[in-house]
């Protein structure tokens, strides 16, 4: 191997530094006698024998303290040294791969290629299925492949919550072998100091003290799965957002399922023509499936899986497909249910034809079936229940989908440390466990542990709670004067277009004010935010097609509340995403910052007016046709489609931003080391 020489060159100039010169030796002769005080020294490379390990460039340095007072060493040529080594030594590259690690990282990297192809290739499908059907004279090709995305999920979810529950078994049963022989040996021990009471300070032998009582018996174990308890490991907040989507999408079910059981029980209905059977079986299945991803985000979204890694990395791309796909299915079956109702509607009365004066006109009247319109009562509790109902289905897929996006991309991190190797060096990053042995206890958790510094957020938590109950109280006025006639309901219109412009007014400000106060903290430069900024940038496109369609409306109409209001909200969603992805990656590095909190106020405000938007979109009286101006300058039928994509999305922004507000609350204000 050849040699390193270190020179330390006299300086030219006083204000030039000494130089450090590397010379390479071709010979492999010994070098001559060193002074004492520096045969002791290390070697000047220092390296971790890991190859392809990442921490071994962390240890990979060059030591330099002891070069300084010794006799220069004569030069060497270095004229033979080929160009790769110059290069290798001037960038100090670690060590080569080996061929195990090489082969092991090219299958993974190969399973991670084709895993997201698949996924692309699920949802590339579910956009030609979904839309296209109401066009195409199939049977029921979305159902089809609705039922076998179910199918396949199910499996692998079950398969995978088993799994898990004989892993964490085994172990409990190991933990309580152990507990039972702890229990042997203090009760050994009591019997012994009772037969040698008479003598002080005897003790039992060593030597009988092992034959009288062996070594427990566990059960062999290998390390296949490990927890993660850091940052983005799953927020309890996200996981109570998840339940409540959840919820709200279970109820719609169940309402769908209803649907179709009145159609089955209604005598007047041919069943052949109005009821489908793969439909009904659709709508049953569903709220199970939802039910198990519920139950396994609450338990196990922190799960680092460790075996079966190629299996996984397929089954999360299939689930985050599948989410995607039933994301698109439910925008789509929404927006035909709401012309279905429109259409039978319109075709349904003795007055026929067409007079809106809108722009496009669609023709909807292929979605009216004379022989399939059911009981009126069944019909009306669909139309005024399920705009309320859709969003909660579709932004629970947008959620799942983050969730096992995390899940994926931590598949196979849980690094195994021997607990006698000396090397502590390791990425902040990584989570470290250790393969559960005989001799040492396993740590397996699945609870939830709530802990919130309250710190310098009282202000604008009680802020943000009267906002809530402006909105609140904003809500249940526009549902009373809704109800009271067509007069009352032109007055609820306006008072919630002027809550909604004061809500877009005071949470621009609040925004502007959280700006120049974040910008005194310090910055993270390992901050992990990026599918928080993925799923932020997602969401824009449906505030901007909202905003310029809508102001095209409403200034053609000349209502200017609507106007500003349209304005202000797109100025204030553009503000507070770049305040997302600048406070997602903030810190307090001094003990200033960390007493200070400058802006944490202001987060918590934004918090909770964040969740009070979402509020009104989810919850406000859906005005009649004849106010929204966007039903008479587009049409019934064109802004149902336009507002069906666009509504979901926007919605899922203000949760998503309470979550992220929620992130930044709680660790912005801590040292970048511990993110």
């Amino acid at each position: 191997m050849p040699e390193i020489e270190l020179h330390n060159q006299p300086m030219k100039s006083p204000d030039k530094l000494n130089k450090l010169s590397v010379v390479i030796r071709d010979d492999y002769s010994i070098p001559p006698a060193t002074p004492a005080s520096e045969r002791n020294s290390q070697s000047p490379y220092i390296y971790n024998n890991k190859n392809g390990d990442i921490k071994s460039l962390s240890n990979y340095r060059l030591q330099v303290s002891d070069v300084r007072g010794g006799n220069t060493p004569r030069k060497r040529s270095v004229v033979t040294m080929d160009a790769q080594s110059i290069r290798s030594m001037e960038t100090q590259a670690p060590p080569p791969t080996s061929p195990e690690d090489n082969a092991r990282l090219s299958t993974k990297y190969q399973a991670l290629i084709l895993s997201s192809m698949y996924s692309i290739l699920l949802v590339t499908l579910g956009l030609l299925i979904y839309p296209s059907e109401p066009f195409v004279d199939l049977y029921s090709p979305s159902l089809i492949y609705s039922l076998c995305l179910l199918a396949i999920g199910c499996i692998f979810q079950l398969y995978l919550l088993f799994d898990i529950e004989r892993y964490k078994a085994i172990l409990k049963k190991n933990q309580k072998i152990k507990g039972m022989h702890l229990d042997k040996f203090a009760e050994f021990f009591r019997k012994q100091e009772e037969d040698f009471a008479n003598e002080l300070g005897d003790r039992t032998p060593e030597m009988s003290r092992n034959s009288a009582i062996p070594s427990p018996v566990l059960i062999p174990l290998t390390h296949d799965y490990c927890f993660s308890h850091g940052r983005h490991s799953g927020s309890f907040y996200l996981k109570l957002g998840a339940a409540g989507f959840a919820l709200g999408h279970l109820v719609h079910s169940v309402l769908l399922i209803s649907v179709q059981v009145g159609y089955l029980l209604d005598e007047t209905i041919s069943n052949d023509e109005c009821v489908n059977i793969l439909q009904v079986v659709f709508d049953v299945v569903q709220p199970l499936y939802c039910f198990i991803q519920l139950y396994f985000i609450f338990k196990y979204c922190n799960v680092l899986i460790l075996r079966g890694q190629k299996l996984a990395y397929f089954g999360f791309m299939h689930m985050i497909g599948s989410s995607l796909c039933f994301w698109i299915l439910n925008i789509v079956r929404e927006t035909v249910l709401a012309l279905t109702i429109y259409a039978h509607q319109k075709y349904g009365n003795t007055t026929k034809g067409d007079t809106e004066d809108v722009i496009i006109h669609l023709d909807i009247s292929g979605l009216y079936k004379k022989n399939c319109t059911g009981s009126q009562l069944m019909t009306t509790i669909v139309s005024s229940v399920s705009p309320y109902l859709y969003p909660f289905g579709v932004e629970f897929n947008i959620l799942i989908v983050a969730v096992y996006y995390i899940i994926w991309s931590n598949i196979g991190n849980c690094e195994n440390i021997d607990a006698t190797d000396g090397s502590s060096s390791y990425v902040d990053t990584q989570t470290i466990c250790k393969i559960p042995t005989a001799h040492e206890d396993n740590d397996y958790t699945s609870n939830i542990v709530i802990y919130a510094d309250c710190h310098a957020s009282n202000k604008g938590l009680f802020l943000g709670l009267v906002l809530t109950v402006i909105v609140v109280g904003n809500l249940i006025m526009g549902f009373v004067l809704g109800n009271l006639g067509e007069d009352y309901a032109v007055v609820g219109y306006i008072i919630n277009n002027c809550v909604k412009l004061g809500m877009h007014t005071i949470m621009l400000l609040a925004v502007v004010i959280a700006f120049n106060q974040m910008r005194k903290l310090d910055i993270n430069e390992h901050a992990i935010s990026l599918l928080d900024d993925i799923l932020l940038f997602v969401c824009l496109p449906a505030f901007f097609i909202e905003t310029s369609l809508s102001m095209i409306a409403t200034i053609n109409i000349l209502n200017i509340i609507r106007s500003v209001d349209f304005m202000m909200m797109v100025i204030q969603v553009i503000l507070q995403t770049a305040l997302l992805v600048d406070g997602l990656r903030r810190c307090s590095n001094t003990r200033k910052l960390r007493r200070t909190k400058p802006g944490r106020e202001i987060l918590m405000f934004l918090l909770i007016g964040n969740v009070a938007m979402w509020m009104i979109y989810t919850f406000s009286y859906k005005s009649p046709d004849s106010l929204d101006e966007r039903y008479k300058f587009f049409g019934k039928e064109l802004w149902s489609i336009l507002g069906h994509i666009s509504l979901p999305l926007i919605m899922f922004y203000r949760f998503h931003s309470s979550v992220c507000f929620s992130d930044i609350w709680g660790a912005a204000y801590k040292p970048g080391s511990e993110h």
